[in-house]
């Protein structure tokens, strides 16, 4: 008896924490080809997280394709490719959005010819696009920093998606349909008296300053995500670097602020 009551606790959190998972994570995936067009086997991709030193790689397989999956959002990031009897190329200044597959594709030229300057040209993105996940908005840190902000709340963020309404009612549906996700834990009410915790108090839950990227999804089409009628705030927190850095601010109100 005590030995089934054991497995039962056991598949419960097990459970429990299956739930609690959400996409936290990026995709990076790409194909590299010979000047000729044709699919390079065994090259090696690496793709270096520049603020943390984080190194991700991997391999082409028989088409030339190659996948990394679970790489931290953000960046930049700088991703080299090389394969013995080949030039190597090297490409920087690569962002990645939370959820998503990024695609880089390389082309690299043969040792023994002269190498010469490679232009990349960016081609127009097909009205139905394999790497995105469905109608979702997503806010870099960037813009997290340089957004005007009053409450420095989430909620100031969040009003850049355009089904966005008044507070956290997004897609015409209540606050306390959304599911809102911090590294993947659910981070709603759990009492049902408003959409994230602090509403009745008027406290920022998580303040702005350690959020790293945030994505709103209206309608994914990815698996992983529902559990909301309204939508989804997906957020992950900013991880260490190899810098020290810090921030500071503080709140104020004089006479500029009162009309006459």
């Amino acid at each position: 008896m005590r030995i089934a009551l054991h497995w039962i606790v056991a598949c419960a959190v097990a459970i429990s924490m299956a739930r609690a998972q959400g996409v936290t994570t990026a995709t990076l995936y790409g194909k590299v080809r010979s000047t000729s067009g044709e699919p390079l086997v065994g090259a090696t991709v690496v793709a270096k997280h520049e603020p943390s030193g984080t190194v991700y790689g991997a391999t082409t397989r028989s088409t030339g394709e190659y996948t990394i999956p679970g790489m931290r959002v953000g960046g930049p990031y700088t991703i080299r490719v090389s394969l013995v009897g080949y030039q190597k190329q090297e490409r920087s200044g690569i962002y990645l959005q939370l959820s998503q597959s990024v695609r880089q594709d390389f082309v690299l030229t043969a040792q023994d010819v002269q190498a010469r300057d490679v232009v990349v040209v960016a081609e127009q993105s097909p009205l139905l696009n394999a790497s995105r996940t469905g109608a979702a908005t997503s806010i870099d840190q960037r813009t997290t920093i340089t957004l005007p902000t009053i409450t420095r709340r989430i909620e100031d963020i969040t009003r850049l998606t355009p089904q966005m309404g008044s507070g956290m009612s997004i897609a015409g549906q209540d606050n306390r349909l959304n599911n809102i996700t911090i590294d993947g834990a659910y981070f709603n009410n759990s009492f049902g008296l408003a959409g994230q915790p602090g509403d009745r108090t008027g406290v920022a839950p998580i303040s702005l300053d350690a959020i790293e990227q945030l994505q709103i999804n209206i309608a994914p089409y990815d698996v992983r995500q529902g559990n909301f009628v309204g939508a989804g705030v997906n957020t992950v927190t900013r991880s260490g670097t190899n810098q020290w850095v810090g921030s500071l601010y503080y709140f104020f109100r004089n006479q500029d602020f009162v009309g006459t």
